[in-house]
């Protein structure tokens, strides 16, 4: 029954349309069938369609950050689609005219937006596609990044100081000792991201300059060593931020310490070693000392123990891997392109190995060393072969290779991982004088950014600290004292 009523109207619609109505009827029926675009109405003509960047902050646009595309057509249904930065090509279906669409291009992209409509010219369904392209430029690194000096100044000006990021919420930064040009400070102050503004704290029961603050595995802070103005140190002292206070060690290290390192460890011990190692000049500086927390004690390790260092250090660096040994790096003294690898054994210490590593390309010391994201480590500068050069240790083969090298030759710099896993290196001091400038490694494809404006820091800086902050801006402290200049109050961020 119902299937004679649908024959009897289509012949019905079809004698009405040799009557010359049907294709008014026709053209109807397929306009309100195109859907998107929000229109009841017939199409008469194509669409009207725009594709515009609505983001707050116009260019520069950076990897990965969010792009708001606002795409507008009058009729038919749309999409956009472009190639993303491995090759493939990605579509997003809009639900609705005027709508913001989110996107994070890693690089310059190309977005098309397409609009899909019936030919209003014609009888039988004739789909048509107009469309509107735009171009995001994504700038790989800041042109001119925002580096600005802070509203609230360091109380003290400072310079061969140490810093640290504390694990309390907002992530505050002590930064603590150094010498103003004048005297070598025992005063320390907290740095509070969320209203960029310096407080004091408690001041350390010692003043100290080239000394080493550790981040314990408790949320406390050990500072050994240093030279308190007329002798280096074999004190150390330990701040808690709940309290504000610092406390003396029970026991001393083993001998005085400074320009050395402390490095914690996989167990949360500290291993202090190298630097320049007293009270007399005919002392061991092959020894070293392990902090245990626990017990607020230093155990030292005499030369040929396993955990004493095989060649005497200074300049050097300590870095922990992922698989608890420690990559030594550098020295002032001889043997400036031997690297050596500890195996620590944290049952009996006295156990520990040394290995010699694949030779380093260069000598090198007052050098900067950071672990990337693959547990390679990237080491750059400092003075020694080639002040410009960088290279690359491979723990997984025990290898050293060629790293393309810096733009300007540093020592006394910084080097910062980013979030993105980007090298920031920051100042330094380049023979004869501080510099304001950076650079950016980026490990994937071996190269070096340099922004186009060459004076990027506020203040010329070297012996500074840089510290990243918990939203992954870089906090620059200190700069380098010269018996010409004061030494500078003024800090900075470094954000994208």
């Amino acid at each position: 029954m119902n299937f004679e009523h649908h024959t009897v109207s289509f012949l019905a619609f079809t004698h009405w349309c040799k009557r010359g109505l049907g294709l008014a009827l026709l053209s109807l029926v397929m306009a309100c069938g195109g859907g998107g675009g929000g229109s009841s109405s017939a199409n008469t003509s194509a669409p009207t369609l725009s594709l515009t960047n609505a983001s707050l902050n116009l260019a520069p646009f950076y990897p990965s950050k969010p792009v708001f595309l606002l795409p507008t057509y009058t009729s038919g249904s749309a999409k956009i689609t472009w190639v993303d930065g491995s090759g493939a090509t990605q579509t997003l279906t809009l639900d609705k005219s005027g709508n913001l669409v989110q996107v994070n291009p890693l690089v310059t992209t190309e977005y098309t937006l397409a609009v899909t409509y019936q030919d209003p010219t014609q009888v039988r369904t004739n789909l048509l596609t107009a469309t509107q392209k735009l171009t995001v430029t994504v700038t790989p690194e800041a042109v001119t990044p925002v580096t600005i000096d802070l509203a609230g100044n360091m109380i003290t000006g400072r310079s061969d100081h140490t810093a640290v990021r504390l694990p309390q919420a907002g992530g505050p930064v002590l930064v603590c000792g150094g010498t103003d040009g004048t005297d070598v400070l025992k005063s320390c102050e907290l740095y509070n991201p969320s209203t960029e503004t310096w407080t004091a704290t408690g001041d350390m029961t010692t003043a100290r300059r080239g000394h080493v603050a550790t981040l314990l595995a408790n949320g406390k802070v050990l500072v050994t060593g240093g030279y308190d103005g007329k002798a280096a140190l074999a004190t150390a002292e330990v701040y808690d931020p709940s309290s504000g206070v610092w406390t003396a060690t029970i026991g001393p290290m083993n001998g005085t310490r400074r320009f050395h390192t402390a490095t914690l460890l996989s167990d949360g011990k500290v291993l202090v070693a190298g630097g320049v190692v007293g009270p007399l000049q005919t002392a061991d500086p092959l020894s070293t000392d392990l902090y245990n927390p626990a017990t607020g004690l230093f155990t030292a390790y005499a030369a040929g123990s396993g955990l004493a260092l095989p060649e005497a250090r200074q300049g050097h660096t300590a870095t922990l891997l992922s698989n608890g040994k420690v990559l030594f790096v550098g020295n002032s003294g001889v043997g400036t392109a031997a690297a050596k690898l500890l195996t620590y054994n944290s049952a009996t210490p006295t156990n520990s190995t040394w290995a010699a590593t694949g030779a380093m390309i260069n000598t090198r010391y007052n050098h900067s060393a950071v672990v990337l994201d693959d547990d390679s480590v990237l080491v750059t500068g400092g003075f020694g072969a080639d002040p410009k050069s960088a290279e690359i240790y491979t723990p997984g083969t025990d290898t050293w290779g060629s790293a393309t090298g810096m733009t300007q030759a540093r020592a006394l710099h910084t080097s910062t991982k980013l979030l993105n896993g980007k090298i920031l290196v920051a100042g330094g001091y380049d023979g004869t004088k501080s510099l304001n400038t950076i650079e950016i490694y980026t490990p994937s494809s071996n190269t070096w950014t340099a922004p186009a404006d060459s004076k990027v820091l506020n203040t010329a800086r070297a012996m500074h600290t840089s510290t990243l902050l918990n939203d992954g801006d870089v906090l620059m402290v200190g700069t380098y004292y010269q018996s010409s200049g004061a030494i500078s109050k003024t800090t900075e961020l470094w954000r994208y």
